[in-house]
């Protein structure tokens, strides 16, 4: 039993490892081509970028809580570690290249096919990413920001 809780906190720990380098990644890597725009990543988006980490959280909390080998003020310090890392601010930046998600992920214009936008979500087909990749953005920025997508993303 006492190897399945230790498991059971590594994987914790890695999870929880993996969020934080989605948020600040170690090495921050400018994102190629020339900046066009900076904008701040909302809460839908911080969430929807790490929601698979903290549902994965969320299961391993609740099996331990059942299982007995985690206490419930280890299950707060996971569940409070894991909110602050959604809540850290990020942004979007767009290039001349493509698209910086946070610090970490850049997506290449050349790799979608295409967009559709609808009020505060810019949803833009990527085949090698599982459909699409969903960026929310503020109403007043939306111009701006389907101006790049317009010039950049080839439709086809």
């Amino acid at each position: 039993m006492y190897a399945l809780s230790l498991i059971g906190y590594v994987m914790i720990g890695l999870l929880l490892m993996s969020m934080m380098a989605r948020a600040r990644p170690r090495v921050k890597d400018p994102a190629p081509g020339k900046a066009l725009k900076n904008i701040p990543m909302g809460l839908p988006s911080r969430f929807q970028l790490q929601r698979s980490s903290f549902l994965a959280l969320l299961t391993g909390i609740a099996f331990g809580l059942l299982a007995g080998w985690m206490t419930w003020s280890t299950a707060g310090i996971v569940a409070a570690i894991a909110l602050v890392t959604i809540l850290f601010p990020m942004r979007y930046t767009f290039t001349t290249k493509g698209i910086s998600v946070g610090d970490g992920a850049f997506y290449p214009w050349n790799g979608f096919s295409g967009f559709s936008a609808k009020g505060s979500s810019l949803k833009l087909d990527h085949p090698s990413l599982f459909g699409r990749l969903t960026l929310f953005v503020k109403p007043a920025e939306m111009g701006n920001v389907l101006e790049y997508v317009e010039r950049y993303v080839r439709t086809r």
